[in-house]
């Protein structure tokens, strides 16, 4: 994705010379053209005079906080796309207040441009989706659809998911008295997040970076974010940002529980669950129906509603090779 960088106008902002240095030398080595400030007050100036692409900012700085420059930036009457760069505890409140991405601290520089170039793409899809206003967005929404299957693709062990996640959503929704074609489309485009975490992040041998680990964590919260901006329903961003909360409220990224986790979010949740692992990983084998069906019995009322695994305990009797 380093290619979205090309010719693209970044302002960079950190009151850490090296650190923005840095990150303005690599983002220039894919094509883009930065502009470097050391102080928020200095970013803003630059802000208003418009013109850029991307805002890749520190949140903590002397005079105007990146939060300011958060609000900057969405006031203009073309926004760029926006990546704050912040301890781990800021990443969900950024997302939530605007920014198209986020980057722990100390900051890869690697790991910055391939953010830089998902929070650019997604703008210029949010731009598309803008401009194709007259219908509805089930269009922009399949097109990413199709954009994370073949994220999925580049992964041996996620190829398919995204798939069979939406073949299983039908029957679940259909089951279970929802809209099957919009759950279908939730299951397609639930994981974009995750395009956020480079495929070469996500399969390490033991436990996944700091930073790593907290994308993972608010995919979901991105993920809503972006389909939102492209003009999905309020089921499917509601689907999208609580797939992984559970039942007992021991999920994320909000640790909801019950029925008031929403019914599509807890549909998908099931479904995506069962597409998981009836694909082998690194540390296990793939399972069977029958191994999946032991599974929803072990979890119904703990990280599966009732209603929801009973549904798919039912569903995978009846079509064992539904997950295959």
């Amino acid at each position: 994705m380093a290619s979205g960088l090309a010719a693209k106008r970044v302002l960079v902002v950190d009151d850490e010379r090296a650190v923005a240095s840095d990150l303005a030398r690599r983002l220039e080595q894919d094509g883009a053209v930065c502009t470097v400030a050391h102080a928020g007050n200095e970013a803003a100036d630059k802000l208003a005079a418009g013109g850029f692409d991307l805002l890749l900012t520190d949140l903590e700085m002397p005079g105007r906080s990146g939060w300011q420059l958060i609000e900057d930036a969405r006031a203009l009457v073309e926004p760029p796309a926006i990546v704050i760069m912040s301890e781990n505890g800021a990443a969900a409140e950024a997302l939530s207040r605007g920014a198209d991405a986020w980057l722990g601290k100390p900051v890869d520089v690697e790991y910055a441009a391939h953010q830089a170039s998902v929070a650019l793409e997604m703008r210029r899809l949010t731009k598309l989706a803008e401009g194709l206003s007259l219908g509805p967005p089930g269009p922009i929404l399949t097109v990413i659809g199709e954009i994370v299957n073949a994220f999925e693709k580049a992964d041996p062990y996620r190829a398919g998911f995204s798939t069979r996640t939406a073949r299983l959503a039908v029957f679940l929704g259909g089951a279970l008295g929802l809209d099957g074609d919009k759950l279908a489309l939730a299951a397609r485009v639930h994981d974009v997040g995750m395009l956020a975490v480079p495929v070469s992040e996500q399969h390490t041998e033991g436990p996944p970076e700091r930073t790593t680990q907290h994308i993972i964590r608010v995919h979901p919260t991105l993920g809503a974010r972006w389909v939102e901006r492209l003009g999905a329903d309020r089921a499917i961003v509601a689907a999208v940002a609580a797939h992984h909360e559970r039942w007992d409220g021991k999920g994320y990224p909000g640790g909801i529980a019950g029925e008031d986790i929403p019914d599509f979010a807890r549909a998908l949740g099931c479904a995506q669950s069962i597409a998981a692992m009836s694909a082998p990983r690194p540390w296990r084998e793939k399972r069977e129906s029958v191994d999946l069906i032991a599974q929803l019995e072990s979890e119904r009322g703990k990280q599966f509603g009732p209603a929801e695994a009973d549904a798919a305990i039912e569903i995978l009797l009846k079509n064992p090779g539904i997950v295959s």
